[in-house]
This record gives structure tokens, C-alpha cells and sequence, in this order.
């Protein structure tokens, strides 16, 4: 019986949730985050810790890149329900991360448009990469034009070239606490960017211009 959108997406959010919890042992964290990105047969430390929270859902190379990220940071809270990411304040989330794109894969079965809500939240109100991107420039300094290239960039890689550029990015933005993600949401566009990287590219830049422009806008 194939999986529903809404499945998937509460096996991402549930992912996510099972990674920072194994964080919590320091040999652990440090076996997820020798995967930098990599390719998932070079990464022989990550099978024993993820193999069974992926098993039935394909996409392990997004798997392996997610949890990666996620062993970046030593201070993610071990929560009971989903992780919460960095989010626009209240008030601005409503139009700053509207995508205007197709936002359900092409692919996904009649019937399974995008539904769930977790973190109280329905899926596509939710931050993308480029809404967080946004995010860092307005309120943690990043220059605007280097952020804007880096959009740029990443939205025209392919996957190879891709997860690398994340797990540095990601560093990167951890300097200055800028890096709490929403990884379920970043787990589900990698894992359909063979099959949709046009769509998923072109919102995560006009997430990211659309939210830059609200957070500056408010600050002025």
C-alpha cells in the first residue's frame, strides 16, 4: 500500500524527533556527524543508528544528510512532541512563507494533498531552507548579497553537489546560532530533489525573497 503524504510527513517531523534524541550520546552524535554530506556508502558509522528509523521510506542519502546536520549542534532540546524550529515572529509568518509554487510533489497519490499539522502548523506554513536563509540575513547578520548567492547556488546543484554545500552552510550558520532548521521540512525537499528540483528550487528562492523583504520591511 503505497505511503500517503500525510504518513510521510509525520515519519519526517518523527525522524527528526529519534535523531536529537541519539545526539544526546556524544559517541553517537559524533558517528552521525562524520557523514559531512557524503554519499550513504561512504558513511560507515551512520547504518547502525538509522537504518531503522528509515527502513519503509526510501531516501536514505536525504536521511543521512538530515541527521548529519542535525549532530551539528551540541544544544537542541530533547522535546516530547516535534521539533520547533527558528520561525518568523508572530504576525509575519502568514505572508512571508506562502510559496507561490505547486507545493504538493507531482508524484504524491490523488488525494494526499498536503494536510498534516504538526508543531500546530499545516506543512507548508512551515519555514523552508529558504525562509531560514531569510531568516539568518534579517536577524543575525549574515550579508544579504553573499546570502542571496548562496540561494542562488544551492537552488541549481544537484544532489551530489547539493548535500555537501548544506553540511557546510549549515556550519556556518550554527556560528551564530542562526542554524536551528525545521530538518523535517529541509528531509522532505531532499528527499524529492531528483524528482522536483525545479519546483522545490524556485520556492525556496521566492520563500527567501518573500521573507527577507517582510523582515526588513517590519524593521524599518
Amino acid at each position: 500500500m503505497p505511503v500517503t503524504t500525510t504518513q510521510r510527513r509525520a515519519h519526517y517531523d518523527d525522524f527528526v524527533h529519534q535523531v536529537i534524541t541519539l545526539c544526546a550520546v556524544n559517541g553517537i552524535r559524533a558517528d552521525l556527524n562524520s557523514g559531512f554530506g557524503r554519499p550513504v556508502a561512504e558513511c560507515s558509522r551512520m547504518p547502525e543508528h538509522l537504518t531503522r528509523h528509515i527502513a519503509g521510506f526510501g531516501a536514505r542519502r536525504a536521511h543521512y544528510t538530515v541527521a548529519s546536520l542535525i549532530a551539528l549542534h551540541r544544544d537542541l532540546p530533547h522535546q516530547e512532541g516535534p521539533y520547533q524550529p527558528e520561525q518568523p515572529a508572530p504576525g509575519e509568518d502568514q505572508d512571508a512563507t506562502t510559496p507561490t509554487a505547486n507545493t504538493a510533489p507531482a508524484s504524491d497519490p490523488p488525494g494526499s494533498a498536503p494536510t498534516a499539522s504538526t508543531a500546530e502548523r499545516p506543512w507548508r506554513r512551515r519555514p523552508d531552507l529558504g525562509t531560514h536563509l531569510a531568516i539568518a540575513v534579517a536577524r543575525y547578520g549574515f550579508k544579504e548579497a553573499t546570502m542571496t548567492n548562496r540561494v542562488k547556488t544551492l537552488t541549481r546543484l544537484d544532489t551530489s553537489l547539493l548535500h555537501p554545500r548544506l553540511w557546510t552552510l549549515t556550519g556556518h550558520l550554527n556560528s551564530r546560532r542562526a542554524a536551528r532548521l525545521d530538518f523535517a521540512v529541509l528531509l522532505e525537499d531532499l528527499a524529492w530533489w531528483d524528482d522536483d528540483q525545479l519546483e522545490i528550487a524556485a520556492r525556496w528562492r521566492e520563500n527567501y525573497f518573500l521573507t527577507l523583504h517582510t523582515l526588513t520591511s517590519k524593521e524599518q
